[in-house]
């Protein structure tokens, strides 16, 4: 009775896989390809380790709007990632740019990881590129009674 079943069984999911010609499975494989996904950057920043205590237990990295570094912090270290439509990432290299480089430096201008410090107080932009994309965020350096205070609008 088990083989009498088996092939009916069989021969109906061949039929189920199998697309006859002008169904919409068929014209599917010659649709247009769909237009180059856009590539997106994120950021994140890496969290001053006196702000997370004693129990440090590594590297924290954020990425929310505004980021606002620890008191007397001047520098920030910075991570993007270029990402496809989809989330997955992209290998490919970031290019750092700054409006002002009077006022703050990048360091290394190029990378996926680099440090944002500041020289003076002021506000300037910095743009990060990867391949086709770009992003640009606004770092505020501010010396509030001798110490700095920095904050990154992205």
């Amino acid at each position: 009775m088990r083989t009498a079943l088996a092939a009916p069984m069989i021969a109906l999911s061949t039929l189920t896989l199998a697309a006859p010609p002008g169904s919409s499975a068929a014209t599917d494989a010659k649709a247009p390809a769909a237009s180059a996904p856009q590539t997106r950057i994120l950021l994140s920043f890496k969290i001053d380790s006196r702000v997370l205590g004693p129990t440090y237990g590594g590297e924290h990295w954020v990425s929310p709007p505004t980021y606002t570094g620890a008191r007397d912090q001047d520098a920030v270290e910075t991570n993007a990632r270029a990402l496809d439509a989809r989330g997955a990432p992209l290998k490919t290299e970031l290019e750092w740019k700054v409006s002002d480089p009077e006022l703050l430096t990048v360091s290394p201008p190029r990378g996926a990881r680099v440090t944002i410090a500041a020289k003076r107080p002021g506000v300037s932009t910095v743009t990060v590129k990867a391949g086709g994309a770009s992003k640009t965020f606004t770092f505020r350096a501010e010396r509030p009674n001798g110490g700095w205070q920095v904050t990154i609008f992205q």
